[in-house]
């Protein structure tokens, strides 16, 4: 299909870069457009690497998952309370996984199992309160870890300053190259 994906992205952004940026002369105006290229940026980035990385994050939720039944059914010894996220959890990794790769076939897959995840992590709130385990606090603490490990995936302030330090080398070297200025300055 042409254009792809991406080369539409590249062309948004060239068409803010070249055609709509030089027309811009208040500095907030300037920096306002940083934003939606910034944003386009992000897409292009994730536009390749999206579905690997849900399938790597569903595997990861399923081993998560996984872990914490075997905790809660160590930890349980026959108490019904546990019984229900225990079952849930089966009922969860049981379904079947369609194998395509779609980003949102791949998302809703994400969006059920994280959602299971926390209600198991309420399950381990709660039985943290009464009893606990090795098992179940290894569990928790994995939960927890992947959690910080997701969260920390999206922007930092270190993403923006490389990606401004990127746009004004662009610009640079599009002035550069311009055989005749900009035309209206």
């Amino acid at each position: 299909m042409r254009p792809s994906g991406i080369e539409s992205i590249r062309a948004i952004q060239s068409a803010l870069a070249d055609v709509i940026a030089p027309e811009l002369t208040l500095p907030f105006a300037q920096d306002a457009v940083q934003t939606p290229q910034m944003l386009l940026e992000s897409l292009a980035a994730d536009w390749e690497s999206a579905a690997d990385q849900l399938c790597r994050d569903n595997e990861t939720l399923a081993e998560l998952l996984r872990s914490s039944r075997e905790a809660i059914k160590s930890a349980s010894d026959g108490n019904e309370s546990f019984a229900a996220a225990v079952s849930e959890i089966e009922q969860r990794l049981s379904e079947d996984v369609i194998g395509s790769i779609a980003i949102s076939a791949l998302s809703f897959r994400n969006i059920a199992l994280r959602g299971t995840l926390e209600q198991t992590l309420m399950a381990f709130e709660d039985i943290t309160g009464e009893q606990t385990s090795a098992e179940i606090t290894s569990a928790r603490g994995a939960i927890y870890g992947h959690l910080r490990d997701v969260a920390t995936r999206g922007w930092s302030f270190w993403d923006v300053s490389s990606f401004r330090a990127k746009m004004t080398e662009i610009r640079a070297a599009a002035r550069d190259d311009a055989p005749y200025g900009r035309g209206v300055e």
